[in-house]
């Protein structure tokens, strides 16, 4: 998984509030030792405003079970009594009680900073225990591509013609980014215009984050100056794209390719 709320793409989406320098590196370790309250403060960072049921939600849903009463019972009053009480006396948020909504005051500058990082290394940790303990259940691919109908269309003759392969499609850079949050891919495979981000820059955005994942550049552009840029910033592989199956199969071969490197 990624964590991207720290890259300059993303940033932006809390301003306006002053950074507390008052906490120092202990206090803060403290404070973001506790997976709950980095989840609670990643989710106020994202997205300012939460209610007690929402960060309820949040931090029942990584659980592999439906929670029951009892679990979100226990995960409430640990919020209220513990974990709410602290990061507000820190000055990182605010909580009013009788409307029960968790607001932030603190969450980038430095403190942003530290907090991405937890974040960051524990999404880390959880992608490495994943990956060793996922079976060889085939090649999960990230297909990224603005064209109205285009990715589905290419994701469904692949996945037709290959049973080991599951398609994912994101229609901009920004839903992709979203969806590499969420998942783990093999490879991605992504257009190069796109509106807002272009897919090189997608790519770059990528590299910082993780210098290994298989990228492929798909796409009508062909020019040796796109191939050239591509390449200089960390492609694996450029296909060039037509709206032909069989240019869909030389994909294929090139993500197989890509993935047996990796």
């Amino acid at each position: 998984m990624f964590v991207w709320a720290s890259h300059p793409l993303m940033k932006g989406e809390v301003s306006g509030f002053d950074d507390h320098d008052s906490l120092d590196s202990d206090e803060l370790f403290h404070v973001l030792s506790d997976s709950n309250r980095r989840t609670v403060l990643f989710h106020l960072r994202q997205h300012r405003v939460a209610t007690l049921d929402e960060l309820v939600d949040v931090l029942t849903a990584g659980s592999t079970e439906a929670p029951g009463a009892d679990d979100r019972a226990h995960v409430n009053s640990s919020l209220l009594h513990s974990h709410l009480p602290l990061l507000e006396d820190r000055g990182l948020l605010t909580y009013d009680p009788d409307e029960q909504i968790a607001e932030s005051i603190s969450l980038h500058g430095r403190i942003g900073a530290w907090l991405d990082l937890a974040v960051r290394q524990q999404l880390r940790f959880e992608r490495s225990l994943e990956e060793a303990d996922r079976p060889d259940e085939g090649i999960a691919v990230l297909l990224v591509d603005d064209e109205p109908g285009l990715p589905e269309t290419i994701g469904g003759y692949i996945e037709r013609e290959n049973d080991d392969i599951e398609v994912t499609t994101a229609a901009s850079t920004l839903e992709a980014v979203s969806t590499l949050e969420e998942a783990s891919f093999d490879c991605v495979v992504s257009d190069y215009q796109m509106p807002a981000i272009s897919g090189l820059d997608f790519l770059k955005a990528v590299r910082e984050q993780d210098a290994a994942l298989p990228f492929i550049v798909f796409t009508a552009k062909g020019s040796e100056r796109i191939a050239s840029e591509a390449i200089a910033t960390g492609v694996t592989d450029y296909v060039q794209k037509e709206p032909d199956p069989e240019r869909f199969d030389v994909l294929v071969e090139r993500i197989r390719r890509a993935v047996s490197r990796d």
